[in-house]
């Protein structure tokens, strides 16, 4: 076939073509085609990759490897980086491998594919691209697997465990209209944009507020309903406060306010 071959001599395996199907949202799963992965010496590789969209913000996700098939898939943050490139099932778009040292990287392209793209894409889609049924026992002794972990992590901590967190009401928060989580404590936790946070008072009264991830970086912020938490509880423009996590499910948790931080006076 003329056309077949002209389609393998241009072929760039750095490189794929792949397809958001309902299955990879719904197990928060892509697999990776199998030439792509052979090409670039992927097989043996197992632990972090991160996903790069076309205005360079990056998110860290798990590179895993099947051991009943051999198939290499990506996961843990899929579905947020859909969400967050607007990516919805049916859509296509390319990623093309950067780095090939300690950090691998793929980076987003939105180019619908077509036949004369430079990229690989595989006959078997069903298999490189989407999770299909032989792989949702795996995925869900995995997510349990991840989520029995964290259970026993939550049960297990105390104060010195970084439970608690300090936020401070400064004069930027107020003129901006933006109040940052500390990145080190949404990343020790698993806080991102689709967990459900709430603030509690010194009264009981609990204030939903919106989480949002800024374009550069992943750092987290409040959206709304900080401002009134912290007039409650009588915080005053300067102040710092404490802050206890309390999970009440798996994407759902609140802050509740502990008390002010006294300042040091020298």
């Amino acid at each position: 076939n003329p056309e077949r071959e002209t389609e393998a001599s241009s072929l760039d395996l750095s490189c794929f073509v792949a397809k958001v199907s309902p299955a990879s949202l719904r197990h928060d799963t892509l697999c990776l085609p199998r030439n792509f992965v052979r090409a670039n010496g992927l097989d043996t590789r197992c632990g972090e990759i991160f996903l790069m969209n076309e205005n360079d913000r990056s998110w860290p996700l798990n590179l895993r490897r099947k051991n009943s098939c051999g198939t290499m898939y990506i996961r843990g943050g899929w579905r947020s980086f859909c969400s967050a490139n607007g990516l919805r099932a049916g859509r296509f778009f390319t990623f093309k491998l950067l780095q090939r040292g300690k950090t691998l990287v793929l980076r987003l392209s939105l180019k619908e594919s077509n036949k004369e793209e430079d990229c690989s894409s595989e006959g078997d889609d069903k298999e490189s691209i989407s999770t299909e049924s032989d792989s949702d026992e795996e995925n869900t002794q995995d997510e349990k697997s991840f989520k029995k972990r964290r259970l026993i992590w939550r049960a297990s901590s105390s104060p010195s465990q970084n439970r608690f967190v300090t936020l401070t009401l400064a004069p930027s928060c107020l003129i901006k209209g933006r109040l940052f989580l500390p990145a080190r404590f949404t990343r020790m936790h698993g806080i991102n944009e689709e967990t459900k946070m709430s603030l509690l008072d010194k009264h009981g009264v609990k204030w939903s507020t919106n989480l949002r991830c800024e374009n550069r970086g992943d750092r987290i912020r409040m959206v709304r309903g900080w401002k009134e938490f912290f007039k409650a509880n009588c915080v005053k423009t300067g102040e710092s406060i404490m802050l206890k996590l309390i999970w009440e499910g798996e994407t759902r948790c609140v802050l509740k306010f502990c008390s002010k931080v006294k300042q040091e006076t020298r």
